[in-house]
């Protein structure tokens, strides 16, 4: 390998190192003080470069955060793959993963809300929701399809996996933002959703 290539590698090597070091940084100041309460400059000082630095990796905070959500429903969804595809009991996999999205969205409670809860007029910001939740809701579609009776409606699944959704968005919501106010532990919330899942799935 002549100089220039090995020049090259060194660069890249260390503009990756680089990136990783402010992912988290930004991660940990995010996950501690919440979006709105953690500078760029704060960043850059924790990953241990300059603002102009970091900027060659993102172009603000926006893009920073977006990457991070992005990233880690992405993880999410590769995650119950590899956890629950071995599984012979639909239903059960289908329940294990959703009590995963509570618990990862529970431990990463900025992250949920800006994906999920946040109101956005952005187009960018839009087409990074899709990108998050597609994946993971035609995991959770085609594990309900395999779960309920083989002669289920197409209209029936959907039904029933709105009603999921809706149930899991709502007990994640109440965990994260007013445990107090409903006498929640993470404990009571996953018990008492796994009691709603086997009601709408038919196992009462």
């Amino acid at each position: 390998m002549n100089k220039v290539k090995q020049a090259e590698k060194k660069t890249f090597k260390a503009g990756e190192e680089l990136r990783m070091r402010i992912l988290d940084a930004a991660s940990q100041l995010f996950g501690k003080e919440g979006y709105e309460n953690v500078s760029i400059k704060r960043i850059a000082e924790g990953a241990g470069c300059s603002q102009m630095a970091m900027y060659r990796h993102f172009p603000d905070k926006n893009a920073l955060i977006r990457h991070l959500c992005t990233e880690l429903y992405r993880q999410f969804t590769i995650h119950l793959h590899e956890k629950y595809d071995s599984l012979p009991a639909p239903k059960e996999r289908l329940l294990r993963a959703l009590r995963d999205f509570i618990l990862v969205s529970h431990k990463n409670p900025h992250h949920y809300r800006l994906t999920f809860l946040m109101a956005t007029h952005d187009p960018d910001a839009g087409a990074v929701r899709e990108a998050v939740a597609n994946p993971a809701i035609s995991y959770f579609r085609q594990t309900l399809k395999l779960a309920l009776p083989p002669d289920a409606s197409a209209e029936l699944v959907e039904e029933r996996l709105h009603q999921i959704l809706a149930t899991l968005h709502g007990m994640t919501i109440m965990l994260i933002a007013h445990p107090r106010v409903y006498g929640l532990t993470r404990e009571m919330a996953l018990r008492q959703f796994e009691s709603a899942f086997r009601l709408l799935i038919g196992e009462a």
